[in-house]
């Protein structure tokens, strides 16, 4: 029987995976998520705003003077997602803080790189996590918020000049989720330990926002004004839904695309499919 020299191939996925091959790592990550009693309690209470906010337009659909104290207009959707941010937080402290860490102490990260699948797969199946989570807490409640609205004050959303109040909720929710898991993702790939990367995360992005607050209020140093990328997600929101401005929309969104882009350096720098050992 003849033998024919095979070289090496170049393994092809199925059609229905070459487009989404990182789909597998996030899906499992939310099925484990989804099995932690203390995570669905906490997805719960990120909710907790939602139901008081529809009694605001509630209370200001039956009594139209509420609205001199409290606002159902864009400030209302712009004050929602600012107080989201906390949440956010929250939820990608506790569901991000692992995400690479607990790949890099396994090793875990060796074997889904050893498989059909590209560096940038793995870090799209982690960040598809924290995007799916906060988009949920974020855009999804923003929307069915602006949906309320629309059912209990239509006069007020029909309007030609509040027509940009969905287009702001999906923008804000979608930097606030980008900006917020890219960052918890890159702390979580500087560290073996996911209590570390937590600590790590959560106590960077406060500890930035009372030092930003500290120059910028007491210092009276503006500069610093960009130094906390919480800060400059509200200042994003401030010009979305027309909220008090403290700092100029456009230098926080300079900022958070840094932010971004340096939390995508360090996935790039930390995720190989070798390990170094020195």
């Amino acid at each position: 029987m003849p033998i024919y020299e095979q070289g090496y191939r170049r393994y092809e996925a199925r059609g229905a995976l070459r487009t989404l091959r990182f789909w597998p790592i996030t899906r499992e990550a939310l099925k484990l998520l989804a099995g932690r009693r203390a995570f669905l309690l906490l997805i719960g209470a990120s909710w907790l705003q939602f139901a008081g906010r529809v009694v605001q337009l509630l209370v200001v659909s039956r009594f139209p003077d509420a609205a001199r104290v409290a606002p159902i207009d864009g400030r209302l959707f712009g004050d929602f997602l600012n107080q989201q941010v906390f949440w956010v937080l929250l939820v990608s402290t506790f569901a991000g803080a692992g995400l690479v860490a607990n790949d890099l102490r396994t090793g875990a990260i060796l074997v889904y790189l050893a498989r059909p699948l590209t560096r940038r797969d793995y870090i799209l199946g982690k960040l598809g996590v924290l995007l799916a989570l906060n988009l949920g807490i974020t855009l999804v409640p923003g929307l069915l918020l602006y949906a309320v609205g629309l059912g209990l004050a239509s006069e007020r959303y029909l309007e030609w000049g509040q027509a940009w109040i969905a287009p702001a909720i999906v923008l804000q929710s979608i930097a606030i989720s980008a900006a917020i898991g890219l960052l918890a993702l890159a702390v979580s790939s500087l560290s073996r330990s996911a209590r570390v990367a937590a600590l790590s995360f959560f106590g960077l992005v406060f500890g930035l926002q009372v030092v930003q607050g500290i120059l910028v209020r007491i210092v009276r140093a503006e500069w610093a004004t960009p130094l906390s990328p919480w800060a400059n997600l509200e200042a994003l929101a401030a010009r979305l839904f027309d909220l008090p401005a403290q700092a100029d929309a456009r230098v926080a969104a300079l900022a958070l695309a840094l932010v971004m882009a340096a939390s995508l350096l360090v996935l790039r720098a930390r995720v190989r499919a070798v390990e170094i050992v020195r």
